[in-house]
């Protein structure tokens, strides 16, 4: 009799987490309901299998369609036992199994369709309320050939790579918390202030209501959506920007608060100083199908000491490389170095560095002319007593001193930090520090969007060519961004309602405490666990052992609304 013992070990980690987390919040049928299948499919459903690959980027930090079937195989058991199905061996999660879902992903009708079901089971599932919608864009670059009609097109990269073809995504969160309820992917040489509408127009079906605030940068302050929102009785909160009229029109607006002509109101956000504005409020009028809108708009005119305190800097490190050029206009005589041998050739360079440092009026020079004289014989040869000879004189002008204009630069100052927000809500719905306050939340998105573009999602470079599957993979990863911002929010609620916080996250400070924890964090806390899943052989024997559960796991799946089951069922559920 064979008693041998053999030991076959899987790493479980964060893989039941995940799933746990999108199995509460119905995510498979969702999409299975969505995408629906073909009626030859076989094996798992398109809804676990988005599952499945949205497990392994966020747990393996990495979207490649190439990978994520072997790392099916490696983890066999555990997803099998947590789907609750068996799993086919090199099929299940193939490059073409994949490359279809992406295809279905890319298809416009079923997306918004998707994102209208999912949203709804996000506020069933998890509560999620939205106090406002927050609309912003980004970029995604890729090592891609651009082709006409395209979706990677050349266009304004907000990943400073001008270079690179992009895809440009338009997205919709929901205020507080940042969950994301739609977004538009978009060829990447779009303007950002056409996509507002449409997707502004998407997010009122999805939530299925009226009178919702939407809050965007200058780009969303278009006159047409700004008239849409008002006409179907939505509320905006928007800054404007400074070209055209609005530009001319916003120097008068600063003029009268920097001359004391207009009283300003001090701005503050509990016990900070935020600045000083004032509001007035002026009439509208648009035109929306040939029937005419009009609205009273409040114009809110304030200056941000953040803002004026990084602009001042700014201004002074221009006035400091300005005033460093300007001394190098005029070198000492020697080979190489360019004279200026007319005043006004000096004049002119010295125009050039102001505007190239854009300091214009701010700085001045003194200069002089200097002559000197060379007697020179007239003619080829060697000198000599009766030789005719001749007199050079060369000319330069040199800048003796750089001064500042005082006056002007002080006044420059006191135009820093100025912006103008517009707002259709009354002074009872919002005063302007709140609205002031409200629109300062702009990191909502920024940090939605460094989470899109750093590990674990790392949504560039994209690993695919055609544009359904540039498409389809950036949908997904906008649903594993969706995980990801649900984990954070949820946990962070609980530890707020609780008082608690969490310890053992950060690397090297064991007892370093925190209530504010990201996900990405938490995720590599609970795979630095290396909870283990083992099958021991002995004879015809079998037995399943898992590694007993960290009081961390414990406590995370406690404040996510899960059961430690989703851990012990594997070894539960084992025959």
């Amino acid at each position: 009799m064979n008693n041998e013992l053999q030991l076959f070990h899987e790493r479980v980690d964060d893989i039941p987490l995940l799933v746990g987390v999108m199995t509460k919040l119905g995510l498979s049928e969702v999409i299975d309901r969505t995408l629906g299948e073909h009626w030859l499919h076989e094996g798992i459903s398109n809804g676990w299998l988005t599952i499945l690959w949205v497990a392994y980027v966020l747990s393996e930090a990495d979207h490649r369609k190439s990978s994520v079937q072997e790392w099916v195989e490696r983890h066999g058991t555990t997803l099998s036992r947590l789907l609750e199905q068996p799993l086919r061996k090199d099929v299940e999660a193939n490059d073409d199994r994949l490359g279809i879902l992406l295809t279905h992903l890319s298809d416009d009708t079923k997306w918004e369709q998707l994102e209208r079901s999912l949203w709804a089971a996000t506020v069933a599932a998890y509560e999620i309320v939205e106090t406002g919608v927050r609309l912003d864009s980004t970029t995604v670059s890729g090592y891609h050939t651009r082709h006409e009609d395209g979706l990677m097109q050349l266009g304004h990269s907000k990943d400073h790579r001008p270079d690179l073809a992009q895809v440009k995504l338009m997205a919709a969160a929901a205020e507080p918390t940042g969950q994301w309820i739609a977004c538009d992917v978009v060829s990447g040489e779009q303007a950002d202030d056409r996509l507002y509408t449409p997707l502004i127009q998407r997010v009122r079906e999805i939530i299925g209501r009226c009178g919702v605030l939407y809050t965007g940068d200058c780009k969303m302050a278009a006159l047409a959506t700004r008239a849409e929102l008002v006409h179907q009785g939505d509320y905006y909160v928007t800054s404007l920007p400074m070209t055209g009229g609005v530009g001319q029109q916003f120097d008068t607006w600063v003029d009268v608060a920097v001359a004391g002509d207009q009283v300003a109101t001090l701005i503050w956000q509990e016990k900070t100083l935020l600045g000083a504005g004032y509001e007035f409020v002026r009439p509208m009028l648009s035109v929306i199908n040939d029937q005419p809108v009009t609205w009273n708009e409040r114009v809110q005119v304030f200056r941000s000491l953040t803002l004026a305190q990084s602009q001042a800097t700014a201004l002074e490190e221009r006035l400091q490389r300005a005033t460093a050029d300007i001394g190098k206009l005029t070198p000492a005589p020697g080979r190489g170095k360019r004279q200026h041998t007319t005043e006004e050739s000096l004049v002119t360079a010295f125009q050039q560095a102001l505007s190239r440092h854009r300091v214009e009026g701010l700085l001045t020079i003194t200069y002089q002319k200097e002559e000197e004289s060379t007697v020179q014989w007239v003619g080829r040869g060697r000198g000599g007593p009766n030789r005719e000879t001749k007199t050079v004189t060369r000319v330069r002008y040199v800048i003796t001193d750089v001064q500042r204009n005082h006056q002007a630069i002080r006044a420059q100052q006191d135009r820093l930090g100025w912006r103008a927000l517009v707002t259709n809500l009354s002074e009872e719905q919002m005063s302007l520090s709140q609205t002031v306050c409200h629109y300062r939340n702009a990191p909502i998105m920024e940090n939605t969007f460094h989470l899109l573009k750093d590990r674990p999602l790392g949504i560039s470079p994209l690993y695919v060519r055609n544009d359904d599957q540039i498409r389809g993979l950036t949908r997904l990863l906008t649903l594993a961004l969706r995980i990801l911002t649900l984990i954070q929010t949820q946990i962070r609620q609980s530890l707020q309602r609780t008082g608690e916080e969490l310890n053992g996250l950060y690397d090297g400070q064991p007892n370093r405490t925190t209530n504010q924890p990201t996900t990405a964090r938490l995720l590599k806390a609970v795979a630095h666990q290396e909870v283990t899943l083992t099958k021991v052989v002995v004879g015809q024997q079998v037995q399943w052992h898992l590694t007993p559960l960290p009081d961390l796991i414990l406590k995370i799946l406690h404040h996510l609304g899960l059961s430690p089951a989703i851990y012990t069922r594997l070894v539960d559920n084992s025959v």
